[in-house]
């Protein structure tokens, strides 16, 4: 009983370890791009799991620098076609540099096209934002 009770947990450890291995095998990264705007910059990839979750997942990942001292935050805004974007903030202060991601699930199985760009938060005032960074994932 002994033996097989080893023997049971060693399937289950190696069943495991293919599993994670198969996970980050199956992973589509983008390179890495840097949009910039007076005050704020920010160089940002993306993730996607499409190839092996039906539901495609979508991670961005970004270094976010408040490049200025003014007393204004900095973010990152990303979207992809059809959904609403999210702000990642970096509240640190002139100098700083932040790594900031999210995460987001697309019920139709696909991300195609993502979007991001880098602003700067200026209270009572329209924010000052970089151009549009395009990424079409396949």
């Amino acid at each position: 009983m002994r033996n097989l009770l080893r023997f049971g947990v060693g399937v289950t450890t190696l069943g495991v370890a293919a599993v994670l291995t198969a996970t980050s095998a199956s992973a589509a990264s983008s390179p890495t791009y840097t949009k910039s705007t007076t005050g704020a910059k920010a160089s940002c990839s993306f993730t996607t799991w499409g190839k092996l979750i039906h539901d495609d997942h979508a991670q961005i990942t970004c270094k976010l620098s408040d490049t200025k001292g003014d007393s204004h935050s900095v973010y990152v805004e990303w979207w992809q076609d059809g959904y609403g974007s999210v702000n990642l903030y970096n509240h640190n202060g002139s100098g700083s540099t932040k790594k900031v991601s999210d995460a987001r699930v697309n019920g139709d199985g696909s991300f195609q096209t993502l979007y991001f760009r880098v602003c700067r938060d200026i209270q009572w005032w329209p924010d000052n934002c970089s151009g549009t960074r395009k990424w079409a994932i396949r």
